[in-house]
């Protein structure tokens, strides 16, 4: 929200000689508009799950949480020159789990990979891969691999820890809290090493005939 308000800023000060600038002012409010209504409803969520471990349980298409959380983080990754390629089958079954709460996971991750990155590539583009498949016959598997620096054997042990963090700006709680919430799905959310960059992988339980909605 603070990118799109300094950008609508600096457009007001061009309404004299651009004549774009007051369509873009009015974009930038929109966007500020849907994002501040969205992190309203992630904080209530997160609020109630985390106090009663409340959720609302649906049989979501992975696909589609997946590309409102790219939309979400669509600027950042424009900012830092970093292109998302979308590898999501739209045939996959769907999964079971809160929307609210598994798309803060799915953002929180991709913004990770954004951040790692942009690290690594500053001022230079660079390649987000997010793709799902089938793991068994009763899960599905979403992956983000990004082309960061990766982490150690150490790092890598230690990433879902509460509070710890490689950033000197981070609190330490976005993938410890996510774990929490995929787990609380019946799901797993793991991170592997790779030759270039870091691979994260989130199963999620497929919805199945007997599974009802839960408030």
């Amino acid at each position: 929200m603070v990118n799109y308000a300094n950008a609508s800023q600096r457009y007001l000060q061009s309404l004299g000689s651009n004549p774009q600038a007051a369509e873009r002012v009015a974009q930038g409010l929109e966007r500020i508009t849907h994002h501040a209504t969205h992190a309203s409803e992630v904080i209530r969520r997160l609020r109630a799950f985390l106090r009663k471990g409340q959720r609302r349980m649906q049989a979501l298409d992975i696909a589609d949480v997946a590309r409102e959380a790219v939309r979400l983080c669509a600027w950042e990754a424009s900012n830092c020159q970093v292109t998302i390629e979308d590898r999501l089958p739209d045939n996959l079954p769907p999964i079971y789990a809160d929307r609210v709460l598994l798309e803060q996971v799915l953002l929180n991750i991709l913004r990770n990979a954004i951040d790692a990155n942009r690290e690594q590539h500053p001022g230079q583009p660079s390649l987000i891969v997010m793709a799902a498949g089938l793991c068994g016959s009763a899960t599905v598997e979403f992956s983000v691999q990004d082309q960061g620096p990766g982490v150690s054997e150490a790092q890598l042990e230690q990433i879902f820890t509460p509070f710890y963090t490689s950033k000197a700006d981070g609190l330490g709680l976005g993938l410890s809290m996510s774990r929490s919430i995929i787990e609380g799905f019946g799901g797993a959310l793991q991170a592997r090493r790779q030759p270039r960059g870091l691979l994260m992988m989130c199963r999620l339980p497929l919805a199945g005939p007997t599974k009802q909605q839960q408030e």
